[in-house]
């Protein structure tokens, strides 16, 4: 094995790492989620009780958060669901790597990394150059055994 082929190797495995890594903060971030949403009810169902000066020409403030209910429905489901998506695309993404294996996957899941700014838009430019590097390409070609030492097995 030459040193750049080493070299590259190297730099799959770390970047295999902190892609797992930025997948399973993401997904521990979800944890956060009905903590937000329980603490969001508790401020919606505290300006029920507030006595708001009516005024003719606006529309009613009570009417307006019964009205928002609904689609805070909407934007904390998408929100989990876009959470689930990508830290599991990440978590993904990051084995894949790590074995040297689906490049394919590994390149589509750097590209999406970038939109993540600024920690993920670097970690997904340094990945997409390395596996675009003529010489990282064919370790992925190679057939991938897994070591005994892999943490991953």
């Amino acid at each position: 094995m030459s040193e750049q082929t080493d070299k590259f190797e190297k730099q799959l495995k770390v970047a295999g790492v902190l892609f797992m890594v930025l997948g399973g903060f993401c997904l521990l971030g979800l944890l956060l989620l009905p903590l937000h949403y329980v603490m969001m009810q508790s401020v919606m169902e505290s300006f029920e009780q507030i006595d708001f000066p009516k005024r003719q020409d606006r529309p009613d403030p009570r009417q307006m958060i019964q009205t928002m209910q609904p689609s805070l429905y909407l934007m904390y489901g998408f929100m989990g669901t876009l959470g689930l998506l990508f830290g599991g695309m990440t978590l993904v993404t990051g084995i894949n790597l790590y074995r040297k294996t689906r490049r394919t996957v590994c390149i589509i899941g750097s590209a999406a990394v970038c939109i993540w700014f600024p920690l993920g838009t670097a970690l997904g430019v340094w990945t997409l150059l390395i596996l675009f590097d003529k010489q990282a390409q064919p370790l992925f070609e190679a057939p991938n055994l897994l070591a005994e030492d892999d943490f991953l097995s």
